[in-house]
């Protein structure tokens, strides 16, 4: 039987699992598509020590002005970060912190020459968690001027061989995604905590310098296709407003090589949602099947799941208690999944053929005696 996620695992994995699409199940695995990359249990949470270990190895290399400007990026997210992705940030401060100690570097980005003992890389916390600043650290010097720097709202850190491997990449590329600030341009496009992010505006990223540096050079408040890794699979998403150094244009006016991506096609769609527990006594909730009619866009994927998780927790008042993450969907959205703290796990199964949607109906009544759930889409 699955053991629950402790408290402590929450907060690293949120950054790196949960909102990548991990579908769990207390007792078996039902990962049709291969999106769960697996459970922390309490016993074998590492500790924050060894996490930064696992992350040294992944800045080594990396040039001081690199180190001290990915230090700073780190910092500045901390006021502002979700307190479920924090934990995941200090870890990559601390690694930063500790390899920039390694090569000597100087606070500003250079290299000291016969430097001594290493700063401190003590992270101040209270009683609400992480404070936001790093002990003995001070700010790096800035970007050159002529030299344009860019954001747009995501913390980023390198990818692990480990870490790529779990996500089904055959080679550590791009950069994991650690925190979004909320209602900045990442978020309300549709990045997530723990999407890869491959390429942006055609461009490898293989550091953060570097993806600022690409940012940098659109007007601010333009919008740039960032190519991405999520669930298996390489996604696209046009992302802004971003802010950037270059002068933003007119009112209206839009840049040269905006992005544009094809509009889907609105299909109908024939789905199941269910609702799966985790305890030894577990509920489980299915739908009937129904028939949408959308594009298959995640986000209105995403709506559906909910308004079913929704529909649950009305009609067993006080069993699904844990709130969700935004369900993560595959490219086609046919597979959209979510799984709460508790491992409680939510899934919308979709076909545009009506005789394989009928199949997933069926196949989910005989799988596991669960509830029928009188339900229908809410209108659009």
């Amino acid at each position: 039987m699955m053991q629950r996620v402790s408290n402590a695992a929450r907060a690293w994995m949120a950054a790196l699992v949960a909102v990548s699409g991990a579908a769990m199940v207390s007792g078996c695995a039902l990962d049709p598509v291969g999106l769960a990359i697996g459970a922390v249990s309490t016993v074998n949470m590492p500790s924050e020590a060894s996490l930064v270990a696992d992350m040294v190895p992944s800045y080594r290399g990396t040039d001081c002005k690199a180190l001290a400007s990915l230090q700073r990026g780190y910092i500045d997210q901390l006021p502002t970060v979700d307190p479920a992705y924090r934990e995941a940030v200090v870890v990559n401060i601390k690694a930063v912190r500790q390899v920039m100690a390694e090569q000597r570097c100087a606070e500003g980005g250079g290299t000291v020459a016969g430097a001594g003992s290493a700063p401190a890389t003590t992270v101040t916390t209270g009683p609400n968690g992480i404070s936001g600043a790093v002990a003995g650290t001070a700010a790096p010097a800035a970007a050159p001027a002529s030299e344009p720097q860019g954001a747009m709202g995501a913390a980023v850190g390198p990818l692990t061989a480990q870490l790529a491997q779990a996500l089904g990449l055959e080679s550590p590329r791009g950069l994991v995604v650690t925190a979004l600030i909320p209602g900045k341009a990442a978020e309300l496009s549709g990045i997530r905590g723990g999407d890869v992010i491959l390429e942006v505006r055609g461009v490898a990223v293989g550091d953060a310098v570097q993806m600022r540096r690409v940012l940098g050079a659109v007007p601010s408040g333009q919008s740039v296709l960032v190519k991405l890794w999520r669930a298996r699979e390489p996604r696209e998403l046009i992302v802004g407003p971003i802010t950037s150094t270059t002068p933003a244009l007119p009112p209206g006016a839009v840049y040269a090589d905006a992005p544009v991506l094809p509009a889907a096609p609105v299909q109908e769609r024939f789905c199941v949602a269910q609702m799966t527990g985790s305890g030894l006594f577990s509920s489980s909730v299915h739908s009937p099947l129904f028939t949408v009619r959308n594009d298959g866009s995640e986000a209105e994927s995403a709506k559906l799941t909910t308004a079913f998780w929704e529909a649950a927790r009305k009609a067993q008042p006080g069993y699904w208690l844990a709130p969700h993450p935004r369900p993560t969907c595959t490219r086609d959205s046919k597979i959209c999944t979510s799984a709460s703290a508790d491992s409680d796990v939510l899934m919308m199964l979709c076909e545009t053929d009506r005789g394989k949607g009928v199949e997933i109906y069926e196949a989910l009544r005989r799988d596991k005696p669960r509830t029928e759930l009188p339900w229908s889409p809410p209108a659009p």
